[in-house]
């Protein structure tokens, strides 16, 4: 590109840097042209800059000056003739014009040298102030997926820039956030999901092998499978539910937690966990606007996740309320002690305690990392603390308008 064509590609489409250039000189510019009409303007009409130039009749003289420079003086009767005062106002007006002259030139010469120089610090006083934007533009170019971890990190003055910095140097720092946990999830997803298939493929492999596989060996290995399967399927439904939730509703209907909590308390009471686990229940009317199956699969979760996770003559808590204009869902179960610093990790995808939590029991993971993501999806929060005897402390609170 020669450089003609880059001046003119420059007048087609003007920087930031050359639009501020042309408005701090434009503005100079009238200041300026105004500034000497207006000084020209009361020179032409009066004596404001020249107090000395004009006439003075007395008894005997004429007097024309210009401001001490120069004085020519007319002397003759007190009663002087009409040509010799001609005489005298055509030598002021010819000093007069003389000045205006001059002052035209040397406005002219300022005004042109002044605009030169206002142009030339425009341009560099909006190069600094726009040097930001620069270094923002320049970090935002290289960022990719792979290096998230860069910061802007703008120094200066408090101003409007920095602001815009800082915060973008937030978004980038929940972005990297973001993408931590998608490559852990999906890390964590195909491991999951690869592990049932290998089951299925060993018990299928070994029985194949066998050349005298029973009809009974052919059975147990056919229910390992479907129990695999089922594993699975549990799985699949369980991702499928968390990107619902974290992709957001689009539909909202009026729905009492109270009565998708009791029926999620049915269908949780007729899954595997602990034997003689007390389950109390105080279900207060509790109206949220939502979608009804993300309302109930969240209620599902909690209280499957309290029964699984709990120990034999352990205890089920399950509540609900509506404070203002705040629907809340309290979840309580006994069980092992937990560290409270372990417990913002349940909330992730695939994160459990440890191996003890589950105790090879049914699970993968995902129950409460989609109660948070279905609250969130209602505006809502979760807040969780270990229980004072052990077992875990569940509160879910939604507005009650979306």
């Amino acid at each position: 590109m020669t450089l003609a064509t880059k001046v003119w590609d420059g007048l087609l489409h003007p920087t930031v840097r050359l639009r501020l250039t042309a408005i701090y000189a434009a503005i100079f510019a009238v200041c300026g042209v105004g500034l000497i009409a207006i000084t020209l303007g009361l020179t032409a009409h009066g004596d404001v800059l020249f107090p000395g130039l004009g006439l003075s009749l007395s008894p005997g003289q004429v007097f024309i000056a210009a401001q001490g420079s120069f004085t020519e003086t007319y002397k003759g009767d007190p009663f002087m003739d009409p040509a010799s005062v001609r005489i005298a106002q055509a030598a002021a007006d010819s000093i007069r014009q003389k000045a205006l002259d001059d002052l035209y030139r040397s406005g002219g010469i300022a005004l042109a040298t002044t605009l030169t120089l206002a142009v030339l610090l425009s341009w560099f006083a909006a190069g600094r102030a726009l040097a930001p934007l620069r270094s923002i533009t320049n970090t935002a170019r290289r960022l990719t997926h792979e290096n998230l971890r860069e910061r802007i990190a703008l120094d200066g003055p408090r101003d409007e820039l920095h602001d815009l910095a800082d915060t973008l140097d937030a978004m980038l720092d929940r972005l990297s956030s973001a993408f931590d946990a998608q490559r852990r999830f999906v890390s964590n997803a195909s491991h999951e999901l690869r592990t049932p298939l290998t089951r299925e493929r060993a018990l299928v492999d070994v029985t194949l092998a066998d050349p005298h596989a029973s009809v009974a060996s052919l059975r147990a290995m056919a229910e390992r499978v479907r129990v695999a399967v089922d594993e699975q399927e549990r799985l699949i439904d369980g991702l499928l539910t968390l990107a619902r939730g974290e992709r957001g509703i689009d539909r909202f209907e009026t729905v009492d937690l109270a009565e998708v909590t009791a029926r999620a308390i049915d269908a949780a009471e007729h899954t595997d966990h602990p034997p003689e686990v007390r389950m109390t229940k105080a279900l207060g009317r509790a109206p949220v606007r939502g979608d009804p199956e993300l309302l109930e699969r969240l209620a599902f979760n909690l209280v499957d996740n309290a029964l699984t996770h709990n120990v034999s003559g352990g205890w089920v808590d399950v509540r609900t309320s509506t404070v203002g204009d705040i629907a809340t869902l309290h979840v309580g179960n006994g069980g092992p002690v937990m560290p409270p610093e372990v417990v913002p990790v349940l909330f992730e995808p695939f994160r459990r305690h440890s191996k003890d939590r589950t105790g090879g029991r049914r699970g993968n993971g995902l129950g409460l990392s989609i109660v948070s993501a279905i609250a969130k999806a209602h505006g809502g929060m979760v807040r969780a603390e270990p229980g004072i005897a052990g077992g875990l402390e569940v509160v879910v609170a939604l507005p009650s308008k979306p």
